[in-house]
């Protein structure tokens, strides 16, 4: 699935595939499904607290950049490109829920449930 997603008033086109778990892991060394586990339990709001947004900030980020390169690699050089040219993270955090909800599209509906409306 693709879609465009705004981050800090740069718009990214993202794809989220099958393949996108193992280009997370190759990215980072971490699982994508044990990060979306831990962070579909955290209500993400507007004024959330600072330890909150430190758990987080990582693997969205990570699953951004994979989605990006999975999509159009010509939309950023690399990661450390694509993290320098964020001005603002925190200023409008819709991404952070669109990131999360395309990288678990194609694992399974019902964690995309779970993560529009957490327990």
């Amino acid at each position: 699935m693709k879609k465009i997603i705004n981050i800090d008033g740069k718009e990214y086109e993202m794809k989220s595939s099958a393949y996108t778990q193992f280009a997370y892991k190759n990215l980072t060394g971490r699982s994508l499904l044990e990060d979306l586990k831990k962070l579909i339990v955290i209500e993400i709001e507007d004024e959330m607290d600072l330890s909150i947004l430190d758990d987080i900030t990582t693997p969205v980020l990570d699953m951004a950049y994979v989605m990006i390169e999975e999509a159009n690699k010509d939309q950023v050089k690399s990661k450390e490109d694509f993290l320098l040219n964020l001005d603002s993270l925190y200023d409008d955090i819709d991404w952070i829920k669109d990131v999360i909800t395309l990288a678990v599209t194609p694992i399974s509906r019902r964690l995309q449930n779970e993560i529009k409306q957490p327990k």
